[in-house]
């Protein structure tokens, strides 16, 4: 791999930071994709996460905005023989790049911008913070678990 320059790795490290927080990933997608976009440029980040039942979880970012699930249909499922893929369509630029530390991988990290195509340097980043990214939400619940019910109300299971 092509060496880093300090700035990108810097960035990476405040990434490995925020992941080093005991919360569920729907709550440091905001400060992970911050640190992301630091270090790669990009207009917004889409987080594809699968579960141990096969089932995708997804959340795209947007700089400076709450993570937010991606229109129905919009995200193709994970499959078992996905690579890194670039793409241009009505002058947007995208990368998805597959998550996971085996050869099957569990989810993809999918950036798009309109600047410009994405440089081999930034790939070579990018590829540094889906390793960051796989190791760090690994055995992370998705969402923050449900808020206890005051128990005089009648909607809603006590927790």
């Amino acid at each position: 791999m092509e060496p880093m320059t300090p700035e990108a790795a810097r960035h990476l490290l405040d990434m490995a930071h925020v992941m080093r927080r005991r919360t569920p990933i729907q709550n440091l997608l905001g400060d992970v994709t911050r640190c992301l976009l630091a270090a790669v440029p990009a207009d917004g980040v889409r987080y594809d996460l699968g579960d141990d039942s096969g089932r995708l979880w997804s959340r795209v970012v947007r700089a400076g905005q709450d993570p937010e699930r991606p229109e129905l249909g919009s995200v193709p499922p994970v499959r078992s023989k996905e690579s890194l893929t670039r793409s241009e369509q009505d002058g947007v630029h995208g990368i998805s790049i597959p998550l996971g530390l085996g050869e099957t991988p569990t989810g993809r990290l999918v950036l798009k911008r309109r600047q410009g195509p994405f440089s081999d340097e930034e790939v070579a980043v990018l590829q540094r913070a889906a390793d960051l990214i796989s190791l760090g939400l690994r055995s992370r619940p998705f969402d923050p678990p449900p808020k206890p019910r005051n128990p005089f109300e009648d909607e809603g299971p006590l927790v």
